[in-house]
């Protein structure tokens, strides 16, 4: 401890990395009318700095200093490029200037920074207790002027209290200060704060509250599923090409992609880009009328989901399935497939303040499609193929929780979806005894499920996708030879909640 004797004069200076740590909590005492510069300078201390009522104490924090202590009877104060005064209790300084340091208030409970001037520009880090309605304050009993961020906590646990009061964070007496939430808001559990200008002060507010970074992380999370399942099942034709080219069994193998915008029940918005491969192998089954094959099937796929503002998630889904086609001699045909997944999510939160969250789980779905349709020979090796398929899934839900104490629960979540439409190509037949076979498809489609509920801590959510949609494609299979084929696609589809602006398909089949 350094304590200055009556009526001094002193200029104390710590610099090059130099660490300092009081023995009995105070670094500085100034008393007897004693005046003294004390500078800090890309240096770390720890301990308090005590100046009396007839002394003066000004202080200069600069180039990355730490200060951890309190500054009692502080004449001036200056934190500058990049310095942080981390407070311990409560403060009283008569002037403090910022220009690009800040002000942490204490870790435990609650605290009050009382000024006589504030100037500059920087930022407060604050903690907040909405439900108790009690905070850290920021008390400026002269003028303030300049720009300031106020850092927040934010935390994933919700204010029990259904009816949030403003909670004052900052007194002004006068000046033109302007004050910022970092990241615009404060998240506290399902939803985000704002801050708001009353006069000379500032409040954090429960009007205009918006759904939080981590409550939109989950929502897009179990909603994602259904698409990412029924992306992997696909149509017959996009799954395994022209099966008719040839009666036997075989094996075949697709990689596909797509990108959805999506927007939940709950108003997210959420962008997912999907990327995966298929395969499977099947067998012919005597019948009395065309063929039937029964295979079996497996796959992964990983999404990426970007819900803006670096908050993000990810799914990898594991899938293994069965199926059966049956091609009749007219041109009728049945595609029946059981899927089963397992799920592995992820979520990454960006909060407002700058922090991250993260969460994690597993789940399973399972599932069914039958798609029935035609293949209708027309003149000049035109054909057309109507088709209609019906696809359901259950998807497993669970209870989660990020680690910022933010916790998520879903019982289920189901889709039925419908689709009709057709497709109209033609068979070319090549120079080799090959066939190209270009084609356009049309569909309308119709999501049946309305309720996926979705809690997110107490509140709870419809995280439906209900609604129609119309989907535009065009692809192309060609048979190289009796035992080998190769197809691909391109689709386009656009509904309510969901738009999909590509889905890309490839695909080869070989004939045992």
């Amino acid at each position: 401890m350094v304590s200055e004797p009556i009526g001094a004069v002193a200029d104390i200076t710590f610099q090059n990395h130099s660490t300092l740590l009081s023995g009995n909590g105070n670094l500085l005492e100034v008393d007897g009318d004693s005046t003294v510069k004390f500078t800090v300078d890309d240096s770390t201390l720890t301990g308090n700095l005590v100046a009396d009522d007839t002394s003066t104490l000004n202080v200069t924090l600069q180039n990355n200093a730490q200060l951890t202590g309190d500054v009692i009877n502080g004449n001036n104060l200056s934190i500058n490029s990049g310095a942080q005064w981390q407070m311990v209790g409560d403060n009283a300084v008569k002037t403090l200037n910022l220009n690009g340091g800040g002000v942490n208030f204490g870790a435990d409970g609650f605290h009050t920074l009382s000024l006589g001037e504030l100037s500059g520009s920087g930022a407060f880090a604050m903690n907040i207790d909405l439900d108790a309605g009690v905070g850290d304050l920021l008390e400026v009993n002269g003028e303030a002027n300049g720009d300031f961020t106020l850092k927040v906590k934010n935390t994933g646990v919700e204010p029990v209290s259904p009816d949030i009061q403003p909670l004052q964070v900052v007194h002004t007496e006068g000046g033109d200060a302007q004050f910022i939430l970092l990241g615009n808001r404060v998240d506290l559990g399902v939803y985000s704060y704002e801050l708001e200008e009353q006069g000379t002060d500032w409040f954090i507010v429960g009007s205009g509250k918006t759904i939080s970074p981590s409550t939109q992380s989950v929502l897009a999370l179990f909603n994602a599923a259904p698409n990412i399942w029924m992306s992997e099942l696909s149509t017959l034709r996009s799954r395994m090409g022209e099966v008719r080219t040839s009666g036997e069994g075989g094996g075949w193998i697709r990689a596909y992609g797509n990108r959805f915008n999506a927007t939940t029940g709950a108003g997210v918005d959420y962008e997912q880009r999907q990327s995966g491969m298929s395969f499977g192998a099947d067998a012919p089954v005597p019948v009395s009328n065309g063929q039937l094959l029964i295979g079996l099937l497996g796959g992964y796929s990983k999404s990426d989901l970007d819900l803006s503002r670096g908050t993000s998630g990810n799914v990898d889904s594991y899938y293994v399935g069965a199926y059966g086609t049956w091609l009749s001699e007219e041109g009728y045909y049945v595609d029946g497939v059981l899927k089963l997944n397992t799920f592995n999510n992820e979520s990454e939160v960006a909060m407002s303040d700058q922090t991250q969250a993260k969460g994690s789980y597993k789940n399973t779905g399972i599932g069914g499609s039958v798609e029935v349709g035609k293949h209708i020979k027309l003149a000049d090796d035109f054909f057309l193929e109507p088709f209609a398929q019906m696809a359901a899934v259950v998807i497993q839900g669970d209870h989660y929780t990020l680690d910022n104490g933010l916790e998520a629960k879903n019982n289920r979540t189901q889709s039925v979806l419908g689709k009709v439409g057709t497709s109209v190509g033609r068979n070319i037949a090549l120079k080799d005894g090959g066939v190209l076979q270009p084609y356009v498809r049309v569909a309308v489609a119709h999501e049946f499920a309305r309720s996926n509920e979705v809690t997110v801590n107490d509140t709870r959510f419809n995280n439906e996708l209900f609604g129609s949609r119309a989907e535009l494609g065009a692809g192309v299979a060609v048979s190289l030879s009796k035992r080998l084929q190769v197809h691909a696609d391109f689709d386009y589809m656009k509904g309510n909640n969901v738009e999909q602006p590509w889905g890309a398909n490839v695909g080869v089949r070989f004939a045992f």
